[in-house]
């Protein structure tokens, strides 16, 4: 089965051993001297090499069957960032009725996220519903904890609903709990997280409907519109970008976007 029939059956893929445990110390390195990052991670000097790295673009591309990707700024650092860790999607039209988003498999938005820490045997990875790219309803989906490892990358479509700080209870380590549920539970029955937890979440997607749609939905949301104000490209890491095949978007327009129609409200993870 190919990366993009599992992504398209499951809504999400767990891929093994794609770093070293030697390149995650070093990333692990960098980030935590980014802390504080207010800009997008190809924006950083420390970070811009993840996102230009082919291992990782050939990820997207597999998944997505395509030699050619679309970005918009939408990648961050999370560092021992919590949120309430709630079910939740992220496509743009998660609450529209009959929306396309959640029929069409070939739905072509893809998130990743680098867990640079072991999650086989602690909380604050990811949690997610399998399946749940095809249905609106958050509440459908068998919930998953991923066991995400030293080296491993996890990408889901951004209509997956997930959870980025899955709770794990010590006793029942291969039980996923809802988010809702575990968050309840006492601290000290729960898996201790690692400390820093460090993330680095990066969107790509094709030049389509899809992605100009959520490119435009992100200028409603603060933290979107405050990391493209941080956001900037030498000419060289945009060639480069180009070489590999994706074509960067940056055309922010800040000073149009219509601050009455910015929801501050939403973080993110």
């Amino acid at each position: 089965m190919t990366r993009k029939e599992q992504i398209d059956k499951n809504g999400y893929i767990l891929i093994k051993n794609v770093f070293s445990p030697e390149e995650v110390d070093k990333m692990r390195e960098m980030a935590i001297a980014e802390d504080g990052l207010q800009g997008d991670l190809l924006s950083s000097e420390k970070l811009a090499s993840v996102m230009m790295d082919e291992r990782v673009l050939n990820i997207f591309k597999e998944c997505l069957n395509s030699d050619k990707l679309y970005y918009f700024a939408d990648s961050n650092l999370s560092i021992n960032r919590a949120g309430k860790g709630g079910f939740h999607k992220d496509s743009t039209n998660r609450h529209k009725k009959d929306s396309k988003e959640f029929t069409d498999i070939d739905y072509s938005l893809l998130r990743m996220g680098i867990y640079l820490q072991d999650h086989a045997n602690s909380s604050r990875g990811l949690c997610l519903r399998e399946g749940s790219h095809l249905h609106q309803s958050c509440g459908i989906g068998k919930i998953i904890n991923v066991k995400s490892e030293i080296g491993d990358v996890v990408i889901w479509k951004l209509s997956t609903t997930h959870s980025a700080n899955a709770q794990v209870i010590s006793m029942f380590p291969n039980t996923s709990f809802h988010p809702l549920i575990a968050r309840f539970v006492p601290d000290f029955l729960k898996q201790e997280a690692a400390n820093p937890r460090v993330v680095l979440f990066m969107c790509f997607g094709l030049k389509d409907d899809y992605a100009i749609e959520y490119r435009e939905y992100l200028k409603t949301r603060q933290y979107a519109v405050d990391r493209w104000q941080h956001s900037n490209y030498s000419d060289e890491v945009v060639a480069k970008m180009n070489a590999l095949g994706v074509e960067i978007y940056d055309g922010f327009n800040i000073d149009e976007i219509d601050q009455d129609k910015v929801n501050v409200l939403y973080k993110q993870i």
